[in-house]
């Protein structure tokens, strides 16, 4: 066989609950379930920051995100930093990427050679409403409520983005197959689904409707929560929003899994139409989860397993057994992965380990994970609130940095995770054995205050919390090369049609 292909199928805001192959009997995700059962599916995998920008530049590098010092969605990646495409170049690959990335700032490639679809503009992102009164403005916006105040079947221009880069995509490696002593590539697709707006289209909404609904709880459940779940849902006017909106919210999202399982199809079938699947690995994984209504939050930044646990797939033709990995891992690990199946030396500190190991059977134990968190909803009482979580065997240890306390949960003995033990004097043990891997490496609750201080010195804002303003600064502060543009819908500009309450 030759030196393989390496394709990256990178999604935007997919918990791994919501996939047939991690046992949602509900939901239509085939080409996802066959991709699983002929490779190896991860049980316990991470992101390393629930929220977009940060989880993707921490696995494009390899580095925790206050290591990178990427905290935030208005972050900007220092481009002196190597990335996986950096690599793939170094290792004789052709890096091209497809889609969204997350890139903010003049740098639109961090190292690839080649991009086909620039990063989702605001028009699409924002569902191109232009006038912020009308609600629409924020429908992309996890920090705010307008995700779930207009939600249910209609248009939405992020899945007009997805299909765009699913066509040219499939259009290139079409291409590719054709050239006579081509190096190997790897090729990144970043898709956007299934990210809100809770908007879907007509027929895959109408094909979910009425079999899945959001989970109930009562007042007292929600009073008991942590503070830092009851800020974020006073943050985003939870308590305001009818049970009604969450379920069409659902029954969206799992239509949006539905599309995205469909474009990830139709690439699979490009692999294999023109040639390229029996010599090509294929990685499938999200850059972070969506609570979907449980324990009363939704949307990310949270430690929960639907918001920081992702789907992790790998198909190697060379490994062709199917495999279950229980071991917890996370996205870090991708970088020291794809440098040893590239043959080149990893950069130097890098916090991930190769998971190549588990993928020949070859299982060693180990690193505790870690995922960091850094939110402001809770600005006016706390200021800037470093959390981290550490992962290791069953348990899990979250730590809110604000709030100076924790959570703890035995994930085999309660995978809902609806029993915090941080104060159970039974697992005091844990507790104490757990929480100096929060602080091993240099990480502190000031942690997120200093990485804005040194951001906020070179002229970078950080924690914008009116997104859309943000977006529209950076493209006025930092036009995008004229190879690299914005995307913009295009034919996809006709006003929005949605059920809303």
């Amino acid at each position: 066989m030759n030196r393989p292909n390496i394709l990256l199928i990178t999604s935007d805001q997919h918990t791994a609950r919501v996939a047939g192959c991690y046992g949602d009997a509900v939901v239509d995700t085939p080409n996802l379930d066959a991709l699983a059962a002929q490779g190896a599916r991860f049980e316990s995998f991470y992101c390393n920051n629930p929220i977009c920008c940060p989880s993707r530049m921490s696995f494009l590098t390899g580095r925790y995100s206050f290591r990178c010092e990427v905290i935030d969605n208005n972050s900007i990646l220092d481009s002196r930093l190597p990335t996986l495409a950096h690599m793939a170049v170094r290792g004789g690959y052709h890096a091209a990427l497809a889609g969204k990335m997350h890139f903010y700032g003049p740098d639109q490639r961090h190292g690839f050679l080649e991009r086909l679809v620039g990063e989702v503009g605001t028009q699409a992102l924002f569902c191109g409403a232009d006038k912020p009164e009308a609600g629409l403005a924020n429908l992309g916006n996890c920090s705010r409520p307008e995700p779930l105040q207009f939600t249910g079947p209609g248009q939405n221009k992020l899945v007009a983005y997805d299909r765009d880069i699913t066509d040219q995509t499939v259009a290139w490696l079409k291409q590719w197959s054709t050239q006579d002593q081509a190096p190997p590539f790897f090729f990144t697709v970043g898709y956007l689904l299934p990210h809100c707006p809770f908007i879907a289209p007509d027929d895959l909404y109408a094909k979910y409707e009425g079999r899945v609904q959001a989970p109930r709880y009562t007042q007292e459940q929600l009073a008991a929560l942590h503070p830092n779940h009851r800020d974020f849902r006073r943050f985003i006017e939870l308590d305001a929003i009818p049970k009604e909106n969450e379920d069409r919210a659902v029954t969206a999202y799992y239509a949006l899994c539905d599309q995205l399982d469909q474009n990830i199809g139709a690439v699979i079938g490009a692999l294999k139409d023109n040639g390229l699947w029996d010599n090509t690995i294929v990685i499938y994984y999200s850059d972070h989860g969506e609570m979907l209504g449980r324990h009363g939050r939704w949307h990310k930044e949270s430690f929960f397993e639907d918001s920081a646990r992702v789907p992790l797939i790998v198909r190697d033709p060379r490994h062709p057994e199917p495999a279950i990995i229980h071991t917890p891992h996370s996205l870090v690990d991708l970088m020291p992965t794809l440098c040893e199946w590239m043959s080149v030396e990893p950069p130097p500190g890098i916090d991930g380990e190769s998971l190549v190991p588990f993928l020949e059977r070859r299982a060693t134990e180990p690193k505790p994970v870690k995922v960091d968190c850094y939110t402001f909803w809770s600005q006016e009482q706390h200021g800037l609130s470093s959390n981290r979580m550490v992962r290791q065997g069953p348990w899990k240890l979250c730590y809110y940095g604000a709030y100076d306390s924790f959570e703890l949960y035995n994930l085999d003995e309660d995978p809902e995770e609806m029993i915090n033990r941080a104060d159970d004097p039974a697992c005091r043990e844990i507790v104490d054995t757990l929480k100096p891997e929060l602080f091993t490496d240099g990480w502190t609750r000031d942690t997120g205050e200093e990485v804005r201080e040194n951001l906020e010195a070179c002229g970078i804002r950080t924690n914008i919390k009116n997104y859309r303003d943000a977006l529209k600064e950076s493209l006025n502060a930092y036009p995008r090369p004229v190879d690299c543009p914005d995307y913009w819908p295009g034919s996809h500009t006709e006003p929005d049609t949605l059920s809303h309450a």
